[in-house]
This record gives structure tokens, C-alpha cells and sequence, in this order.
């Protein structure tokens, strides 16, 4: 089945339930499934990854473990000095 059609199907379902608790599941999947933005390489990142990362980097900077880089050294590894 092609997506457009799967969406339909899909939709079409759901808007027929009337119980609350497979609603409330369905609401759960597409939240923890929820595109929040994309990395380096093009490749998708969930909200919660992305939740993931920051709190790590966070945790990294608390630590001080976390690379940092100044405004001239970014401009330098940019430009290949």
C-alpha cells in the first residue's frame, strides 16, 4: 500500500475509535515518534533523541568534559588554517 493511501486507511480508522485508552496509545506512538529535526548527515532524530543529546551535552558541559570550541577556532577548522 503507498503512504497516501496507508495515511487514508489509517486515518480513516482512527476517527472511527471510540475507545479512549487505544487513542491515548496511538497519541503516545506518534509522539515518541515525533520528527523533531535531522543531524549532520541528513538522518531523522525523535524528539526524544533530541532530548537525549541535549541532556548529555548538558551534562558534559556541567562535567567538564564537554570539547568546546572558541569563535576563532571554528573559523579556523572552517577555513582549513
Amino acid at each position: 500500500m503507498k503512504s497516501e493511501a496507508l495515511k487514508i486507511s489509517v486515518a480513516q480508522r482512527v476517527l472511527n475509535l471510540s475507545n479512549d485508552r487505544l487513542l491515548k496509545k496511538i497519541s503516545k506512538i506518534l509522539d515518541e515518534e515525533y520528527i523533531a529535526g535531522y543531524d549532520a548527515e541528513g538522518n531523522a532524530i525523535t524528539e526524544n533523541e533530541y532530548i537525549e543529546d541535549i541532556n548529555s551535552a548538558l551534562l558534559e558541559l556541567k562535567e567538564g568534559t564537554m570539547e568546546t570550541y572558541t569563535s576563532e577556532e571554528v573559523k579556523r577548522r572552517i577555513l582549513g588554517e
